[in-house]
């Protein structure tokens, strides 16, 4: 018993100076934006500039494709091996047609494709619908491959009255079986990531995105909850 009591007596500060080391220190704090470590890990460095195949770039925005260096847009393109670019902004009408000469103008027309859009917000007006159904059939005669729906269709485009325009408004339906007739595809925008509707707190995955930009921060019901636009969304599809 006598050993006993002696190995404990020794024993006891070890103990001590353990519980010690592995203490969390409450002292220390660091924001979540101020912690960048470089990595300790060391290895050669392989950089891919560019891809191994071709590939297509489905989703890009060029307002001013009229306009632009088509040529020095390709050589971008080519050190990347991207094979095709699609630019979603066509605006379709003259806009369109600008965009359609320059690229035959460069010859380009088999890197480049071109989407059209239509205006939604004058969707009361008398001679919307025979407009919008006319632009559509012109833009794809002259070379437009699909039509690109903003996500401000369903979110922030209301109609006269001041209601917000639902991606399955009735009014709509008529757009889509036209750009079923003309075979060409349509591809919305609809919502955005559910996060910017949820609480802003430790479980938000897009804490530090809304912390650095605050104007993509929603109210649950603004316009409406994430739901309700996802399923107006689905609705059509199912249509």
């Amino acid at each position: 018993m006598r050993k006993f009591w002696i190995g404990l007596a020794l024993l006891l500060p070890f103990a001590a100076l353990a519980q010690g080391r592995w203490e969390v220190d409450t002292t220390l704090h660091m924001d979540f934006e101020q912690y960048d470590p470089p990595s300790t890990l060391v290895v050669p460095e392989h950089p891919l500039t560019n891809a191994k195949f071709p590939f297509i770039d489905v989703h890009s925005h060029h307002w001013r494709m009229a306009e632009q260096d088509l040529g020095q847009l390709i050589r971008e393109m080519d050190s990347l091996n991207m094979g095709i670019i699609v630019n979603l902004s066509g605006r379709g009408g003259p806009a369109l047609k600008g965009m359609v000469d320059n690229i035959k103008k460069y010859g380009y027309e088999n890197r480049i494709a071109l989407f059209t859009n239509i205006e939604l917000r004058s969707i009361d007006d008398p001679d919307w619908l025979k407009s919008t159904l006319q632009q559509l059939a012109y833009d794809v005669s002259i070379g437009a491959r699909g039509l690109k729906i903003y996500k401000s269709q369903g979110m922030t485009n209301t109609d006269s009255s001041g209601n917000r325009i639902q991606i399955n408004d009735p009014r709509l339906d008529p757009v889509w079986d036209k750009c079923g007739e003309l075979g060409i595809p349509v591809l919305i925008h609809s919502a955005d990531p559910k996060p910017f509707w949820d609480p802003m707190d430790a479980n938000n995955e897009r804490w530090l995105e809304l912390k650095l930009r605050p104007g993509r921060k929603r109210d649950p019901e603004d316009p409406a909850s994430w739901e309700t636009i996802i399923a107006e969304q689905h609705d059509m599809f199912r249509k």
